[in-house]
């Protein structure tokens, strides 16, 4: 005869299977497990919150920089293509003309120019040709008229002389003054003739005297044209 397992009032037993276990060990089991899915619930819940959070702050983010962005890269007031100006002096005589491809005029007054052509004109007759890629214009400060012109990037000034002979004058930069008619520069410059190929760094153009002065480390070489056909 099996005898009964004893018991008290304090525990209260079950058998699953073989196993004999207290019930509060099962309530302990199951409480385990519906503390464990809470949590996990908990931590997605947490997570998701998280991603959307950083989603809505990149996303605030690129709307203040498409609001912000445009207003503080507009810096200038006025663009032009194909721009064409004439200067007249105080005799109604064409003293230049100024082309450009392109032109911007900033908000600071300084204006830009692309691939600007620049034709000089003297009582003789003669003129200077001065071309380069880019150029900027800078204005006195009390009027609008140019006070310098500085050209940039492969600037070549030629002139062809009465007989035909014709001098260019290559450089990387130059400022033209439109009020002195003078031309200045610190950088290498080439001149070529007919005749004679010299180099030298700096030089001053006096367009009203006619004058040209090389500052320094003046060389050069005489070339004999070439009696060949």
């Amino acid at each position: 005869m099996t005898q009964p397992l004893p018991t008290s009032s304090n525990d209260t037993l079950a058998q699953v299977g073989d196993e004999i276990v207290h019930d509060d060990e099962v309530v302990d089991e199951a409480t385990r497990q519906l503390l464990t899915g809470w949590l996990l619930w908990a931590l997605l819940g947490l997570l998701a919150v998280v991603i959307y959070s950083g989603r809505y702050l990149l996303s605030s983010d690129s709307v203040t920089s498409e609001i912000a962005g445009p207003s503080a890269e507009i810096n200038y007031d006025a663009y032009s293509v194909g721009i064409t100006s004439v200067l007249y002096n105080s005799a109604g005589r064409i003293d230049y003309t100024l082309e450009a491809g392109e032109q911007t005029h900033y908000l600071d007054s300084t204006t830009v120019l692309n691939d600007p052509y620049v034709r000089l004109y003297q009582d003789s007759g003669e003129r200077w040709n001065i071309a380069a890629r880019s150029g900027r214009i800078l204005v006195a400060a009390d009027s609008d008229n140019i006070e310098r012109l500085d050209l940039s990037d492969a600037v070549e000034l030629f002139q062809i002389s009465a007989t035909g002979e014709r001098m260019t004058l290559s450089t990387e930069f130059v400022s033209l003054f439109p009020g002195t008619e003078t031309m200045d520069t610190d950088r290498e410059v080439t001149m070529t003739t007919n005749t004679l190929r010299q180099t030298a760094i700096g030089m001053h153009l006096d367009l009203r005297q006619d004058k040209l002065t090389f500052r320094s480390q003046v060389r050069g070489r005489y070339e004999v044209p070439s009696s060949q056909p």
